[in-house]
């Protein structure tokens, strides 16, 4: 996926192609093989011959598109961007130019770039409702989901069927709110929009994965699992489909049942931690703390746990294990390193170390007090921003239903 994550990203090719007269004298030779090349995804090779097209003729608008875009596809992004720019300086009317810019300044990370892109393509033409959602979903990139809203809900005034649109608004319902102490109202909207999509595309994947989790978050339990068990049957190799089957039946009380669910997760995605962390949670729960650890290590170190943050809550929840076995040289090394990478920063994280169970006993002592002093002073946020931290902020979020 893109990100743990309530949006899906669409790239949408623009369907405005600006009219180019035959030329006899042209040899199409190449430019033929290119989009044979291209029509079969071999973008690289499609690439070589559309540029040897080109050499010849470098001004035409049409084998300038399509090799910008297979360049976009094979991310190749300096030269997809170059031959947008071209195409708006060539046909400043045509709207091709800065929606292909656009899009490549969005898979390349460079939001601000893409909400320039965008907003340029709508100044060209105001109905293209492609750049609507696509500049909706930058705008969530950028953590402007007000702005997100308001720009898919345009898409959708434009195109009232336009499912996805429904879909990523409901999304950016979800998140325009304070994600860490959400309101049930600000759910039930996420979920009516879901809804909406579902009744537009009752084969949209994203949709009902998206609202199971919301109806996870509120507790709506068998809800969710009816969501999450068609997202299953849609795409039966996602491995965070059968994440969320595991913690929903977890809610429901039926850990066998969770742990298979998990263990299929792992199976599909080796690199996903989130099954390791929960399998850790349990292993807590049930007092074996060794077998937690490991489970909490094997978080940190899978391949998708990409971000500080999430491998410093892990250091933090290993530090509870040695706390519980008493072990304090290794439970002062875990909790300098959650220190280190930061998540003590969060509000939520920090307010629960402070009330943790685990480290009860050791309240007292000067050593604790010095550490708990040390990451007193920093500045706490609540927005965990950092997508590595999605995981645990809903689960703070699930928290207010249960």
């Amino acid at each position: 996926m893109h990100r743990l994550y309530l949006l899906i990203i669409i790239l949408f090719l623009s369907v405005v192609m600006t009219a180019q007269p035959a030329d006899a004298r042209v040899d199409y030779h190449y430019y033929k093989t290119a989009l044979v090349h291209k029509s079969k995804e071999n973008y690289a090779d499609a690439v070589t011959d559309f540029n040897i097209f080109l050499r010849d003729n470098p001004e035409h608008l049409k084998g300038i598109y399509f090799r910008g875009y297979c360049q976009l596809y094979i991310d190749e992004y300096e030269g997809a961007i170059e031959d947008f720019k071209m195409l708006m300086k060539l046909d400043p009317t045509s709207i091709d130019g800065s929606f292909g810019a656009a899009q490549t300044s969005y898979k390349s990370g460079n939001y601000k770039k893409a909400e320039t892109y965008y907003n340029k393509t709508l100044q060209l033409n105001k109905f293209h409702v492609p750049s609507y959602n696509d500049l909706g979903l930058t705008y969530c990139e950028l953590n402007r989901f007000g702005q997100a809203l308001q720009s898919f809900q345009e898409a959708i005034r434009i195109d009232s069927n336009f499912a996805m649109a429904y879909c990523n608004a409901g999304a950016a319902r979800y998140f325009n709110q304070d994600q860490a102490n959400p309101v049930r109202k600000d759910m039930q909207e996420a979920k009516d929009l879901f809804t909406q999509a579902l009744e537009r595309d009752d084969e949209l994947f994203i949709a009902y994965y998206n609202r199971a989790a919301v109806n996870y978050f509120m507790g709506e339990y068998q809800e969710s699992l009816a969501d999450i068990n068609r997202s299953i049957l849609l795409q039966p190799r996602n491995a965070m489909c059968y994440f969320y089957s595991g913690v929903i039946y977890q809610k429901m009380g039926k850990s066998g049942r969770a742990m298979n669910e998990f263990k299929k997760a792992v199976k599909l995605n080796p690199d996903l931690p989130f099954p390791y962390e929960v399998m850790g949670d349990i292993a807590k729960e049930s007092g074996d703390f060794v077998l937690a650890q490991t489970h909490y290590e094997r978080a940190a170190a899978a391949g998708d746990a990409k971000g500080d943050s999430y491998k410093g809550l892990m250091d933090y929840r290993v530090a509870e294990m040695y706390a519980l076995n008493d072990d304090l040289p290794a439970m002062y090394a875990a909790l300098n390193r959650a220190k280190a990478l930061g998540v003590f920063d969060y509000r939520k994280v920090y307010t629960e170390f402070l009330t943790s169970k685990s480290f009860k006993k050791h309240f007292k002592e000067d050593r604790f007090r010095k550490f708990t002093k040390s990451i007193s002073k920093a500045k706490k946020t609540g927005d965990f921003l950092d997508p590595s931290m999605r995981w645990f902020r809903m689960q703070q979020g699930a928290m207010q239903y249960r």
